[in-house]
C-alpha cells in the first residue's frame, strides 16, 4: 500500500468522525471508511511483516463501523442514534439507507465474526441483508443462510438453498462465499468442516491465480472463509488447517467462549 493511499484513510477516517459547520454526522460517510478499513485489514493480512496489532485494529474498527450502520437503521426514524466506534460515542441521523443494504451487512458480519465482538453482531442478528431492502445478488442465499444461522430459524433448509445456488454459479465467473463451508457448521461436523475449510482456501487460492486478480486486494484472505473460522474456533473446535490464506495469530486470537 502506498504510503499517500495510508494517509488518505486517516483523513477519511478523521472527517467521518468529525461534524462540520454543525451539520450531523455523515451516514454515507461512514459506510465509506468501513470499506476503506475492509481494504486496509486485506492488505495489512497479505503482507509478512504486517503484524497482528494492525490486523485487529482495522478488523475491530470495521467492525464497530458496520454495526454502527445497521444500529442507525434499527433506530425511530427522525431521531439520533448514539453508536460507539473505537472509544467514541457519535450520533447519526436514524434511518434505512443504502448503507444498512446486504452488502455491508455480509461484510460488518465477517468482520463481527473475525472480531468476536458480541456487540458487534447484536444488530446484525436483529435485522439481517434484506433488512433495507430485498438483495437480489448472486449471494442472497448465502447471506440468508447466515443469518438463518446466527438466529438459529430454518437453518437447515436455508444452508441448502445456499448449496443449491453455489452449484448453479460454478460457470458464473466470480468467486463465491464458502457455502459448503458454512453448511459443515450447521450440520455441527468439525472433521467435515476442516475439509471444506482446505477446499475453500484452495478454491480461493486457484481463483486469484489467474490474470491480474493477484494484484487485487482480495486476493490476500477471504473475509468469509477467515469469520468461519474464527467463528469456529470460538465454538471450541480445532481448525487444523494452516495456510497463508488463513492468519494464524487471528485464529489464535478467536479464543472459545
Amino acid at each position: 500500500m502506498h504510503p499517500q493511499t495510508g494517509a488518505g484513510y486517516e483523513e477519511a477516517l478523521r472527517k467521518a468522525f468529525t461534524s462540520a459547520d454543525g451539520k450531523p454526522l455523515s451516514v454515507s460517510r461512514l459506510g465509506w471508511v468501513m470499506g476503506d478499513q475492509e481494504r486496509l485489514f486485506k492488505w495489512h493480512a497479505g503482507d509478512p511483516d504486517g503484524g497482528t496489532d494492525a490486523l485487529l485494529a482495522s478488523a475491530r474498527l470495521a467492525s464497530g463501523m458496520g454495526a454502527a450502520l445497521f444500529r442507525i437503521a434499527l433506530a425511530e426514524p427522525g431521531t439520533e442514534a448514539e453508536v460507539t466506534i473505537g472509544g467514541r460515542t457519535l450520533r447519526y441521523p436514524a434511518g434505512r439507507g443504502e448503507e444498512a443494504g446486504a452488502h455491508n451487512w455480509h461484510t460488518a458480519t465477517a468482520f463481527a465474526l473475525i472480531t468476536g465482538a458480541r456487540e458487534d453482531l447484536a444488530p446484525l442478528v436483529l435485522t439481517g441483508p434484506a433488512f433495507a431492502r430485498p438483495d437480489g445478488s448472486a449471494f442472497t442465499a448465502y447471506r440468508e443462510a447466515l443469518h438463518a444461522y446466527l438466529t438459529g430459524t430454518d437453518t437447515e433448509q436455508a444452508a441448502r438453498r445456499a448449496l443449491e445456488q453455489d452449484e448453479k454459479a460454478e460457470d458464473w465467473g466470480f468467486a463465491m462465499p464458502p457455502a459448503v463451508l458454512l453448511s459443515q457448521l450447521v450440520e455441527g461436523d468439525e472433521e467435515s468442516f476442516n475439509l471444506a475449510l482446505a477446499d475453500a482456501l484452495e478454491s480461493h487460492r486457484a481463483y486469484y491465480q489467474v490474470a491480474d486478480r493477484a494484484d487485487d486486494p482480495d486476493a490476500s484472505v477471504d473475509l468469509d472463509v477467515l469469520a468461519l473460522a474464527c467463528h469456529a474456533r470460538r465454538r471450541g473446535w480445532a481448525v487444523r488447517v494452516e495456510s497463508p490464506y488463513l492468519p494464524q495469530s487471528l485464529l489464535r486470537a478467536a479464543e472459545p467462549f
